[in-house]
């Protein structure tokens, strides 16, 4: 895959467009140096961004929970992110949006720093989460060494760069060990999610998901729970402790890179992905979802209060 500092286009960047190769940021900006900087993830489907005001009612709440207010309102994002995807003639991809701190000073204080908004999106090649037979054949997860510290130890409810520290750290150990991707556990030692997507299992007909106690609340995954809820498929939110794994009959990862991603194995626990018609069913319903072809609401917590 071409690297992105050698790629050719246009970047939204405070309020403009800007070639690609000058949305560019001084080396010693705060967001770089005390990881003040937030960012979502966008799916493109049939050339429009998928749940886009969700994604930017999200940044926005990230950015209050950093102490700082990006410097453009919903609608001023939501046209520049149609200007970008539109410009790159994107029909199917990824949109990224990021918000961060400036270079008026290196100090972990940063009362009076300006704050700086992206926006990019390109193509997404196959492959780019998981292989490309990964929907016929499942991902390998292993449990990673670090876990999802508690609410109380860290801003968790961001979408801050700094939280996916122990996320890069996981999956890098998970590769080489062979695996697809790393799970984490949480303070208590339950499963919390993957290093970028969150967990469902599958038993008895119904579908069982850890609670985001202690991480951000995925849009995915609500649009998973508006879709089984949709197929009146029974939905539980709790505690699920590692030995709960050999207790399901399924598994899958959901999130906006990953979409519905079945799991093969967890810690060697092998499960059949073939076969499985609930967790057909809801990677199908959610294709359709994003095709246009299901109307399901999708419940947006972070909406602004009329």
């Amino acid at each position: 895959m071409l690297p992105f500092d050698r790629r050719t286009g246009h970047i939204w960047y405070d309020g403009s467009l800007v070639d690609w190769s000058e949305a560019t940021l001084h080396v010693l900006s705060h967001g770089l140096h005390y990881a003040s900087s937030i960012f979502e993830g966008i799916r493109v489907y049939r050339g429009e961004p998928f749940l886009l005001d969700h994604h930017l009612d999200r940044l926005a709440a990230s950015a209050r929970i950093l102490d700082f207010t990006l410097e453009y309102d919903r609608e001023t994002l939501r046209e520049a992110a149609r200007e970008v995807v539109d410009r790159a003639q994107i029909t199917e991809g990824y949109l990224r949006v990021n918000a961060w701190r400036g270079s008026e000073i290196i100090q972990t204080a940063a009362l009076h720093t300006s704050v700086h908004t992206s926006l990019a999106a390109w193509e997404l090649p196959a492959g780019y989460y998981a292989a490309a037979d990964a929907l016929d054949t499942g991902v390998r997860l292993v449990t990673g060494r670090y876990r999802r510290p508690s609410p109380e130890y860290a801003p968790v409810k961001s979408k801050a760069a700094g939280n996916y520290m122990i996320g890069t750290v996981s999956k890098n150990e998970a590769l080489r060990a062979g695996y697809d991707d790393a799970l984490l556990l949480d303070d208590c030692g339950n499963f919390v999610e993957a290093t970028g997507a969150h967990l469902f299992f599958l038993k008895d007909g119904a579908l069982h998901t850890p609670t985001t106690r202690c991480t951000i609340d995925g849009i995915t995954r609500a649009a998973v729970l508006a879709l089984a809820a949709h197929r009146g498929v029974e939905t539980v939110v709790g505690d699920l402790p590692p030995a709960f794994a050999q207790e399901a009959e399924g598994a899958f990862l959901c999130g906006t890179a990953c979409e519905v991603l079945p799991v093969a194995s967890i810690d060697g626990h092998g499960y059949q992905v073939r076969g499985n018609t609930l967790l057909r069913s809801l990677v199908d319903d959610y294709r359709a979802l994003v095709e246009g072809r299901l109307d399901v609401a999708v419940e947006n917590p972070w909406a602004p209060v009329p």
